[in-house]
């Protein structure tokens, strides 16, 4: 890859930093997986796997696609760190709210060292609850300044862990 001409600001997340400030959406089905979530973290930036149907491909499917998604959260991951490299920008997920399994990803995701979840369509109250104890960074996805404010102040009042979430 070419060297940008333009030299940007790091993108800082707690204590993670991506040297290219790109964040590279998470696309469901197949799209964000870990090949380019991968790519986009070897060049610098924020690498994003959708856990939207990711076990797609397993076999056993549509026998039990709970668990070749949760099978595939742990693959995509590694495939997209081995990628990258280690050290090399940031690797997480999108997981939105409205998924059926949504605290099960969540907790598998935070579990296999994904280092950010991004989680919007809905509202992601509990998303610290389910990360507590992991170093995974949390960003919910809002469409509007009174969503971001209701979630944070459910975090404020809910959420008794004390931790740095971003």
């Amino acid at each position: 890859m070419q060297t940008p001409s333009r030299k940007y600001e790091p993108l800082h997340i707690g204590d993670l930093t991506a040297q290219v400030p790109l964040i590279q959406g998470g696309m469901g089905v197949g799209v964000s997986l870990g090949g380019l979530a991968g790519a986009v973290a070897k060049e610098g930036g924020v690498g994003i796997i959708s856990s939207a149907q990711i076990g797609y491909l397993d076999p056993d499917f549509e026998k039990d696609p709970k668990e070749c998604n949760l099978r595939a959260i742990g693959v995509e991951y590694r495939k997209a760190r081995e990628i990258a490299g280690e050290g090399n920008g940031i690797v997480g997920f999108n997981i939105m709210v409205a998924l059926r399994y949504y605290e099960e990803y969540v907790r598998e995701a935070a579990r296999v060292g994904a280092e950010l979840i991004i989680s919007g369509a809905g509202l992601p109250t509990n998303l610290p609850k389910y990360v507590e104890g992991t170093d995974t960074k949390i960003a919910p996805i809002v469409s509007s300044e009174k969503s971001a404010q209701v979630i944070l102040r459910y975090w404020e009042k809910n959420i008794t862990a004390r931790r740095t979430w971003w």
